[in-house]
């Protein structure tokens, strides 16, 4: 074993600004939790609306080509990890545990990084090689969410981790809180962002597709979910070889973990516990408000426009009176002039 220093564990875990900065987050309160999810879900709605988008991924999205920048030349490197796991299964918690370990990943927070390689891959202009190989090139060495079991079976240079649940009803209970974020962002206003437009269809399959097996009419069904998580994993397991693949629920922290990675545990880190139901509950509470109270956003400013409008047209005498009016609680009196 060995000791990280503190400035690497804290550069690890703020390498994306929404990424948790509480490696035990479930010892968290539920109201402490919730709030904190607020602030995720605030930083997911600038994210959608590509606020965190580089230039360099503007101009791809405007050009159609894809760059890498001349800075990232240092950090170059390949996809050593995939990880499998379908979403809420400790995906998350497994990103920030290979951060600490020194990997560079790929996922949810990135994907609003990425939108040019995304649109590239949707429309064909690249292949699902082509598409690792640059994440590769922009200083990537692990990704989520982005390739599937049959393509990490073709390249035997690839680890594979599958993060599971304790049983397919814990997985179910979870995932149908973090399901309707589906519905959220095909919904107005963040079906009109670019960003949003570029991801939805990587962001539909993930949701209601890869959850039930190809029946996404059924994306919110318990019983498929179940029945899909169940058939998944076996599938996977049955695909790679077990020397390429780790089964990892976890709750079995780093041994299990570091000896597949063939990377020392780190002494005095815990193993990250994050993104708790609470957590998410907040989230998603900040972004189905933005789809209730998106209108005022149009209607307030047509408001202001049309009380303007009827200040202008009733005359500078007529504005004055009522001002004098208005600051005397109304008592002032006028006096006609011949």
């Amino acid at each position: 074993k060995y000791s990280l220093p503190w400035w690497f564990t804290v550069s690890a875990l703020q390498f994306c600004e929404a990424r948790p900065t509480i490696l035990q987050e479930q010892n968290l309160n539920y109201y402490h939790a919730f709030l904190q999810g607020m602030h995720v879900g605030f930083q997911s709605v600038l994210a959608l609306a590509g606020y965190y988008e580089e230039e360099d991924v503007k101009k791809g999205l405007e050009t159609e080509s894809i760059l890498v920048q001349e800075e990232d030349e240092e950090d170059q490197t390949s996809i050593q990890v995939i990880g499998l796991g379908l979403g809420r299964t400790g995906t998350t918690s497994l990103v920030m545990a290979l951060e600490i370990l020194g990997y560079t990943v790929v996922h949810d927070d990135e994907q609003t990084e990425l939108t040019d390689l995304y649109a590239a891959l949707e429309e064909e202009l690249i292949e699902m090689d082509e598409f690792h190989e640059i994440l590769g090139l922009r200083g990537y060495n692990a990704t989520f969410k982005t390739a599937d079991y049959d393509w990490v079976v073709k390249h035997p240079e690839v680890k594979a981790i599958l993060t599971v649940r304790d049983t397919p009803d814990k997985y179910v209970d979870s995932w149908m809180v973090a399901a309707p974020f589906i519905e959220i962002v095909e919904a107005a206003p963040f079906r009109w962002l670019e960003t949003v437009s570029e991801l939805l269809p990587s962001l539909e399959a993930e949701y209601k597709s890869e959850t039930t097996g190809g029946d996404p009419k059924s994306y919110l069904d318990r019983n498929v979910l179940r029945n899909n998580y169940v058939k998944y994993v076996q599938k996977v397991q049955d695909a790679i070889p077990s020397e390429r693949l780790l089964t990892f629920n976890v709750k079995d922290g780093w041994g299990p973990l570091c000896e597949y990675l063939e990377i020392p545990e780190p002494e005095g880190i815990p193993f990250p516990h994050v993104h708790t139901r609470a957590k998410l509950d907040g989230e998603m509470f900040v972004l189905r408000m933005i789809t209730w109270i998106w209108p005022l956003f149009a209607i307030l400013p047509a408001t202001i426009l049309f009380a303007f409008a009827r200040w202008v047209k009733r005359g500078p005498a007529s504005n004055l009176i009522a001002l004098v009016k208005s600051s005397k609680g109304g008592k002032a009196s006028t006096k006609k002039t011949n």
